[in-house]
């Protein structure tokens, strides 16, 4: 149970940290809009979080 909340807590400050960065160095970057950017934006952060949840899952599956 502890290590499951320490896992949370750990993608919790990982995805405010990777939002902050969007947020702060996103304006800096010119970048055109258009609806594939858009998309490719709004996609990435769970895509990334939902890679570190696949390979947690898959090293506990593997250490069972």
């Amino acid at each position: 149970m502890n290590e499951t909340i320490s896992f949370l807590i750990k993608i919790i400050i990982g995805s405010l940290i990777l939002s902050l960065i969007i947020k702060y160095l996103g304006p800096l970057l010119s970048i055109p809009p258009s609806n594939m950017n858009a998309l490719i934006i709004v996609i990435i952060l769970p895509l990334i979080i939902a890679l570190f949840l696949s390979k947690k899952v898959l090293n506990k599956v593997s250490n069972s």
